[in-house]
């Protein structure tokens, strides 16, 4: 049992014998806290060697992750060297959709990561919003990792194109037609996003907006293109995801989006060849096994079956904070994103059902937190108990990485390179 939370701590800093939350018993794990580290050039500490060993048998590393920080994709940086280092290609899929992949990739092509990382915040700029997650420094290092000096690239961008998405897609399309008026109107397009979205008037964006027709009418400038028409059949699709979210039908919305993820992961898994190894990082709710918090399966349920068929395994990691600062949406008349305090009390109840004190944490550096004997020693009313995303970690992950000082993600808009 913890006696104290000074002894937790001597543990935790020591590496030294693991954490009991409750008194032994032979057929449980004991419930564990390890110590974490991480770097570009792979994970390290007690905690980094439970999980470079689970890598070996892992077809598929799934990091689920609350947005904003900048220790999730660092961590998803650590993962792939490891994974690189078992000997087989490694793919990373990305939320973000197959269309704004390819637009990082070319401007990575042919340059150095901090090459393109200024070429990439030259193209954001003024359009904080297009792409939520990889306009943060921090995701978009991680995506070009996966890019080598050849030109292929080996990141999958398998979600919807999002709200933003238009403000630097349809730049490209403009210029696939020689006529004026489609050129014109889709620029205008561009500009119109870019202003709503400044001010967080969603409903305001194209891809709220814009009706079946509508598309219809822009494939018929494109008819003869097939790279443009799969370009506007993918605004549709996403069009019509946030329109059902936008109506109140949240079910739908969430199961057409999962169904469109799960797609575009097969289309991108059959044509990597048999087997690939994939690290995954996106927001937790997709990558957990079983019901997730909106009521669906998600992408997460899909993978240990792939990967049971191929005699592996997947393995799926959380990254939830319980304290430290956040990058958020919060546009201004100057730039879109403010760093905030953050505090989640959802890993601090799943602790303290557990047994372990938040207090006992280090105060800096982070953890890692197997959960596989919290599962076991927690009754079904301790779980029932749980806030829902707590409950959602504990049954749908293998392990939680947490601390008390999570970092705050870099946005282009404060990037000085």
């Amino acid at each position: 049992m913890i006696k104290s939370a000074l002894g937790a701590m001597g543990a935790l800093l020591l590496g030294m014998a693991p954490l009991s939350a409750t008194e032994p018993d032979a057929a449980i794990p004991t419930v564990e806290v390890l110590p974490l580290s991480f770097a570009q050039s792979g994970v390290s500490g007690p905690g980094g060697e439970r999980i470079k060993a689970e890598l070996v048998d892992a077809q598929f590393v799934a990091l689920g992750e609350d947005h904003g920080f900048a220790d999730s994709p660092m961590l998803a940086q650590a993962l792939a060297a490891d994974m690189k280092r078992l000997g087989m290609p490694v793919y990373h899929a990305a939320e973000i959709g197959p269309f704004s992949a390819d637009w990082l990739h070319r401007h990575f092509s042919g340059n150095s990561t901090l090459a393109g990382l200024k070429i990439v915040a030259a193209g954001l700029r003024g359009k904080g919003l297009a792409m939520p997650f990889t306009s943060n420094v921090e995701d978009a290092t991680l995506a070009a990792g996966f890019f080598d000096a050849e030109g292929t690239s080996r990141l999958w961008g398998i979600d919807q194109e999002f709200m933003g998405a238009p403000m630097i897609l349809l730049e490209g399309l403009a210029t696939r037609t020689q006529n004026k008026a489609p050129r014109s109107k889709l620029m205008g397009i561009t500009e119109a996003d870019r202003i709503a979205l400044s001010k967080l008037e969603f409903d305001n964006a194209w891809l709220a907006k814009t009706k079946t027709e509508d598309f219809a009418e822009l494939s018929k400038t494109f008819a003869d293109d097939p790279e443009a028409l799969k370009l506007i059949e993918a605004f549709a699709v996403s069009a019509k995801i946030y329109q059902l979210n936008n109506s109140g039908s949240y079910a739908a919305s969430n199961e057409s989006r999962s169904a469109l993820m799960q797609g575009y992961f097969l289309e991108n898994y059959r044509e990597a060849g048999r087997a690939p190894r994939v690290l995954l990082k996106m927001g937790a709710y997709h990558l957990g096994r079983g019901t997730t918090p909106v009521g669906i399966y998600d992408l997460g349920s899909l993978l240990p079956g792939l990967a049971a068929a191929n005699g592996k395994r997947s393995l799926h990691i959380a990254f939830i904070p319980i304290a430290g600062s956040v990058r958020s949406i919060a546009p201004s008349e100057t730039r879109v994103t403010a760093v905030k305090p953050y505090e989640d009390e959802g890993v601090g109840a799943l602790l303290t059902a557990a047994g372990l004190s938040v207090d006992a944490l280090p105060p800096t550096g982070h953890v890692v937190i197997p959960m596989t004997a919290i599962r076991l020693r927690l009754s079904g009313k301790q779980k029932r108990d749980l806030p829902e995303m707590a409950r959602f970690i504990v049954n749908g992950f293998d392990y939680l990485v947490t601390t008390r000082d999570a970092k705050p993600a870099t946005h282009f808009e404060d990037w000085r390179p």
